[in-house]
């Protein structure tokens, strides 16, 4: 009988010495498993290009103000899971402020677009002679639920002198990403930016 109680004995303090074992086996994975990194992106121009026959010798023209929506004035990216829900992505950010990464992409694609004599960014003084100002108010700007990503803008060409609305139009559109990666969506938030920089030199030509 004695020896059985001490044969029992023996399996609890093994089966106790187990636990600590793995206990600590666990933690230790935990304390050395790899953190989650952030990632950083941007939009960017595209490359067209208008021919030079096609140049309509723009004179200095103003880019800005840029108006995003509040809920976009962050640093992480975010997507839409439904209308009425946001996706905060805590881990995918972007490197600059958006409104001024969208600014100077717009910079970029009229310059190529049009080629005025010189491009200055909003806010600017009187003397850097800005003929023509180019406002965005974008509504839109991200992730939609079916995967899409859309964009809804209104913008207008000011002649600056006078403050008098020479143009002013809506621009909204989508177009589907190649995948369902972030920087899949950032591309094709880049194109986008493409699409209406199209349509204000369009509207500038006419």
């Amino acid at each position: 009988m004695m020896q059985i109680m001490q044969i029992t004995q023996v399996a609890r303090i093994r089966n106790r010495l187990a636990g600590v074992v793995l206990a600590l086996s666990v933690g230790g994975l935990g304390a050395c498993s790899t953190p989650v990194q952030e990632r950083y992106f941007m939009l960017s121009p595209d490359e067209v290009n208008a021919p030079s026959e096609a140049t309509t010798g723009a004179a200095v023209m103003g880019i800005g103000p840029i108006a995003i929506p509040s809920h976009l004035d962050r640093t992480q990216l975010v997507t839409r899971s439904s209308d009425n829900r946001l996706i905060i992505n805590q881990f995918d950010r972007w490197a600059e402020p958006l409104d001024e990464n969208i600014q100077r992409v717009l910079i970029e694609n009229l310059d190529r677009r049009l080629h005025p004599q010189r491009i200055e960014t909003f806010p600017w003084n009187s003397r850097d002679g800005v003929v023509w100002q180019v406002v965005v108010d974008f509504g839109q700007f991200e992730r939609q639920p079916d995967g899409s990503v859309g964009m809804a803008a209104r913008w207008k060409i000011v002649n600056f002198a006078s403050g008098e609305i020479v143009v002013s139009e809506r621009f909204s559109d989508t177009i589907i990403p190649r995948d369902t990666t972030t920087e899949a969506t950032v591309a094709a938030m880049s194109i986008l930016l493409g699409r209406l920089s199209d349509s204000i030199s369009a509207a500038y030509r006419r």
